[in-house]
């Protein structure tokens, strides 16, 4: 195998870690926040479960941060396999994955709004998902789109 075959494997291998990472930190992130949200809302929930929810998800959630973390200093140090990982075609796909973080938190933030007029809203248990899914659906997005 020469020298181009190695480099291009190396970053499919780290494009495809990236990918599953950012699954995996969008759904933890959710899940950690969520089930705060669900814990302070007064949701008929079991607070055992939540507690194990916040703690797992918290945990795996960290986890995969530091795996992005790792990452993005291999893409830093290796300049020629971030050059591959990272072209503009994967530039300009993070800024439309930053625009739908946006638009999912303005569509949000609409149907709360929406139905304060309809119901009493909760804004302890709305607040934490609302942040969530502005944090989870730009790596979400990232790691749907992208084709390595």
């Amino acid at each position: 195998m020469d020298d181009n075959e190695q480099l291009m494997r190396r970053a499919e291998g780290l494009a495809g870690l990236r990918r599953v990472a950012l699954i995996i930190n969008g759904l933890a992130y959710f899940v950690w926040i969520g089930a705060t949200g669900l814990e302070h809302g007064h949701v008929a929930m079991d607070a055992a479960a939540l507690k194990l929810a916040q703690m797992a998800g918290g945990g795996v959630w960290l986890v995969s941060l530091l795996i992005l973390f790792w990452i993005m200093a291999r893409l830093g140090k290796n300049r020629e396999i971030g050059r591959l990982v990272d072209d503009e075609r994967t530039q300009g796909l993070s800024a439309r994955c930053y625009q739908m973080g946006y638009w999912a938190l303005l569509l949000g933030v609409t149907g709360v709004y929406t139905a304060s007029f309809l119901t009493k809203v909760d804004v302890n248990l709305v607040a934490p998902l609302l942040l969530a899914t502005g944090v989870a659906v730009p790596p979400l997005t990232f790691a749907f789109l992208y084709r390595g």
